[in-house]
């Protein structure tokens, strides 16, 4: 198998998803790259068995782990390739899978959104990587959805174009949906900056009632207020802030009448070190467990989402 920067690998069986990652990972052995694998711990067993002694020079992560948070995710995997896969300094192969089945569906449509997102990035680097989906338990429109966000796709021992593939910006504005806030949610006008204290209040507020984790309700609070603040200081009258419980989350809304950032995936890649501009969005992925902005050009919605626990 040759190294493709973003593949997916569609298997049905066990058999086929040790026959599509060993010998991915073997040359990534053989060209010197630094191999990293996040996998469940069953999937972790499964390569240390068929790696043998060739397991040592492979670098397992606990997916359960890395995917609690994609923003978060997405943030350690382009560390990692800034430490592993820099051109001229190193490379990286990596294998890439989260247990999508066990996750809302709200969780997967935000995965997969960070999957088209992260071609753009991963064209930066001297870096392959393998992100296998396992048909058994999942939708066939996730199934679709892979075949939408990698460029080459790898099933029954064959690689082959993704004749599906579409440009990352182009996914990402077609698979978010704007919603409007429940007749009944809670909500707080933001005429200017005064008004930041009791909309962060209020979503302290509801945040508490939901039942999040004393940490879930700072993070959920940081965030409202960095994009309640951009509202202000870049969307136009009116401006709304709601929140109310959907689809298993808390969500904090907010809205006004301004066209939203030109870039459907403005927060999803770390600022530019030399800007202050579109840190409040990337901040907001980091502590939100999904954060989504839908609109056109005169509204913009931005829902942080906070996954309740039982």
């Amino acid at each position: 198998m040759s190294a493709a920067p973003h593949r997916a690998l569609v298997y049905h069986d066990d058999a086929s998803f040790l026959d599509g990652v060993v010998p991915f990972v073997r040359e990534g052995m053989r060209d010197d790259a630094h191999v990293l694998a996040v996998v469940t711990p069953k999937k972790g067993r499964w390569l240390r068995e068929a790696l043998a002694d060739e397991a040592t020079a492979v670098e397992f992560a606990d997916a359960h782990g890395i995917y609690e948070r994609h923003g978060r995710m997405f943030t350690a995997v382009h560390g990692s390739l800034e430490r592993h896969g820099v051109p001229g300094r190193g490379r990286l192969r990596l294998v890439a899978e989260q247990a999508l089945a066990s996750r809302t569906e709200a969780d997967v449509r935000a995965y997969m959104r960070y999957e088209a997102a992260a071609n753009l990035v991963f064209r930066r680097y001297d870096a392959s990587v393998l992100c296998p989906y396992d048909v058994r338990g999942l939708p066939d429109a996730v199934v679709r959805d892979a075949l939408c966000t990698h460029p080459e796709v790898v099933e029954n021992g064959r690689s082959r174009h993704s004749s599906l593939f579409e440009d990352p910006r182009a996914y990402v504005r077609r698979t978010v949906r704007e919603r409007p806030a429940p007749a009944d949610a809670a909500s707080a006008r933001l005429e200017g900056l005064e008004d930041l204290p009791p909309a962060r209040a209020l979503v302290r507020a509801h945040a508490e009632v939901a039942g999040l984790a004393d940490v879930a309700v700072e993070d959920m609070v940081v965030a409202a207020s960095e994009v309640a603040t951009n509202a202000l200081l870049h969307g136009r009258h009116p401006r709304t802030l709601w929140t109310y419980v959907a689809e298993g989350h808390l969500v904090c809304q907010v809205r006004d009448a301004g066209p939203g950032p030109p870039d459907p995936l403005a927060g999803f890649l770390p600022p530019n070190g030399e800007r202050l501009r579109g840190r409040g969005l990337w901040l907001a992925h980091q502590l939100c467990d999904i954060v989504e902005i839908a609109g056109g050009q005169d509204r913009t919605n931005v829902y942080l989402r906070m996954r309740l626990r039982a």
